[in-house]
């Protein structure tokens, strides 16, 4: 039977600092991975490693600041991973610009599109659509050559994909979305998977302030990533590729395949079936 846990796999987590991104380390660590913790913030960064080393054991953190749209930061954040821990296994996409960056009751009051500022589009481009294919694209050829990898990219719902005033926040997701497939396409047959988690609506992290327009005990709490986290990066995930899996859906007490249906479905909404017409080849 495929082990259930990452146990002895190196995770390297974006966005690490804070919110979904510290909650998926301290539990991968907790389950046996050791976590590179990939944040801008230095001083939150350093917390957060304490405590993924408080629940993983010393050494089960390596915490890096790191720019995820920076190809030098990008790999010089891989070969520190290398240098301590001697490969990289996992990669979550996990760093992101929030819809709390386009205003103060952003859910309440959504502003148009044509109010929203360029530099913030801009840079929620950046970080939220480059930054995971830069992520990726440094850490795919290592995980190619050992024949076994995960990509998982944290994408959203798809009404918040859509939802009026996230700025560019939803799109953005979008796009991030439509690139997990084409991931998952480019790597069959490698041993390298994938996928997409989501945790299923608005979270209690500070993309949704008090002021958002959204009463703080209907979020979801950002822990509810750690069971399918834990269980994607583990071999029991091996095969499964291309897939969008919904948090606050899963159900660890189920059967794998009862567990997959339940919380799972195809990435980028291919079970829509093909739009455009192609001329043959």
């Amino acid at each position: 039977m495929a082990d259930t846990t990452p146990t002895g796999k190196v995770v390297m987590m974006t966005g690490a600092a804070r919110g979904m991104g510290k909650e998926m380390s301290i539990g991968l660590a907790a389950a046996g991975a050791r976590v590179v913790m990939i944040d801008l913030d230095e001083d939150v960064l350093g917390v957060a490693a304490r405590e993924v080393e408080a629940a993983g054991g010393q050494g089960a953190a390596l915490a890096l600041v790191c720019d995820v749209t920076s190809q030098a930061a990008a790999a010089d954040a891989f070969s520190k991973a290398l240098e301590r821990y001697g490969r990289v296994d996992v990669l979550v996409n996990d760093a992101v610009i929030g819809p709390e960056n386009v205003g103060a009751g952003f859910m309440a009051k959504p502003r148009k599109f044509w109010e929203l500022d360029d530099e913030l589009w801009n840079a929620m481009l950046r970080v939220n659509v480059y930054g995971p294919q830069l992520m990726a694209k440094t850490v795919v050829g290592h995980m190619i050559d050992n024949g076994w990898g995960r990509i998982i990219n944290i994408t959203t719902s798809l009404d918040t994909m859509y939802r009026f005033g996230l700025g560019a926040y939803g799109p953005a997701k979008a796009a991030l979305e439509a690139h997990t497939h084409v991931m998952a396409h480019d790597l069959e047959g490698t041993g390298v998977t994938a996928n997409v988690l989501v945790p299923g609506g608005p979270v209690a992290t500070r993309m949704f302030p008090d002021d958002a327009g959204v009463p703080r005990d209907k979020l979801i709490r950002p822990d509810v990533m750690v069971d399918p986290i834990v269980w994607l990066s583990s071999d029991d995930a091996d095969g499964v590729s291309s897939m969008r899996f919904i948090a606050a859906a899963w159900d660890a007490s189920l059967d794998r395949d009862t567990r997959i249906a339940k919380a799972g479905a195809p990435a980028a909404w291919t079970q829509l079936g093909a739009q455009a017409i192609y001329p043959d080849d």
